[in-house]
């Protein structure tokens, strides 16, 4: 099956992996560069020429930033996928199975990194170069676009890169990834709410009020990272809900009794046992069937002992069971298998029949 393609076109390779820009770059590639022309309050085709020059220098900052994932991602020995330039950024796919912490952190940090390396080289170039004129200009907003980029990336919360790595400090500690996630999504959201006051509150300190520029910028940055956290939260709860889950904590005590055992038998075995389900095993003693001790009331007490277990025993499909021991990663995939197929799993420990497991108790438990 072919990898699903991120929309937009191609516009090269880097790393094996294509380069694609969403048509939505195109209008914020238009967008700055009208802002950036009209700044000097005039708006000429110099003046446009020389905004679209420095919005194409802050999207090609933004592409060696994803670059520097995709890099990261290659030391690592990941294939990478894509390298996607988007209305407010973009991101770099890579292959993540089986992700540790270091791979997931070095390679969020190495995209704030490239900023400040072109920052600096930008820096350097002006320095010893001396360059002057317009394009000592490009390369002091250069230098100047760059260090914002990195300050804005390693803000420690999701979606930035700087919740990534605080995601990998806290997986790193606990052993567990969703609880990373989780508290850098809760970041995350404080850091929106963050930049939307200091962007509101800095020109009202400064005795102005905040201008349209100020506005957008708020409702810009806050569109981006409140969602993306909350989205992150709910995620993140889910499988925190998932990883503790376990067969051991959700079964209903049970116990295993031959086919050739009557009614009478059965609810000996279940009372001697202490459980009210009892499974039935066939006769090379798999489980074949299972009833609650409730319905054997239903049969006279003086046929009971009398009676066979087909009466009351419902079928039980064949290899619809689980350890006892098994945890969320085996527990998922069961469910997957049996849903439609079986009300139940029979839980054992080893070969001894020990519960049975509701999959409805399943569902429940993961919402």
């Amino acid at each position: 099956m072919s990898e699903r393609r991120t929309s937009g076109f191609v516009a090269g390779r880097i790393l094996g992996a294509p380069v694609i820009v969403q048509p939505s770059t195109l209008i914020m590639l238009a967008v700055l560069a009208y802002i950036f022309a009209s700044a000097a309050g005039q708006t000429t085709a110099r003046t446009l020429s020389i905004g679209l020059l420095l919005a194409a220098s802050l999207i090609g900052s933004v592409l060696l930033h994803e670059v520097a994932h995709a890099i990261a991602a290659r030391a690592f020995g990941r294939k990478v996928s894509e390298i996607v330039l988007t209305l407010w950024g973009g991101h770099t796919s890579f292959d993540a199975s089986g992700l540790t912490p270091l791979v997931n952190g070095v390679t969020a940090v190495a995209g704030p990194a490239m900023n400040l390396v072109i920052a600096g080289v930008a820096r350097l170039i002006l320095q010893v170069a001396n360059v002057g004129g317009l394009a000592g200009s490009v390369l002091a907003y250069v230098a100047w676009a760059n260090v914002l980029l990195a300050i804005f990336n390693v803000l420690p919360g999701i979606p930035m890169d700087g919740g990534r790595v605080l995601e990998s400090i806290v997986w790193g500690a606990t052993g567990n990834r969703n609880k990373g996630t989780l508290i850098a999504a809760w970041v995350g959201r404080f850091v929106a709410v963050a930049v939307v006051v200091y962007s509101l509150a800095t020109p009202i300190l400064q005795g102005r009020t905040p201008g349209l520029i100020d506005v957008m910028v708020a409702v810009m940055v806050f569109s981006i990272l409140w969602p993306a956290a909350s989205s992150a939260i709910a995620y993140s709860k889910a499988m925190l809900r998932r990883d503790g889950l376990t067969v051991a904590s959700l079964m209903i005590p049970a116990v295993g009794v031959s086919y050739t055992v009557t009614v009478e038998g059965s609810r000996n075995a279940a009372k001697a046992a202490g459980v009210r389900e009892i499974v039935v095993l066939g006769a090379d003693d798999a489980p074949a069937g299972r009833f609650p001790l409730d319905l054997t009331d239903q049969v006279p007490p003086d046929v009971r002992d009398a009676t066979s277990l087909q009466s009351v025993t419902t079928p039980i499909p064949r290899g619809a069971a689980i350890q006892q021991s098994a945890a969320a990663d085996v527990l998922i995939p069961e469910l997957r298998e049996w849903w439609g197929k079986t009300d139940v799993l029979v839980v054992v420990d080893g070969v001894l029949v020990v519960g049975i497991l509701r999959l409805a108790d399943v569902v429940a438990a993961l919402s």
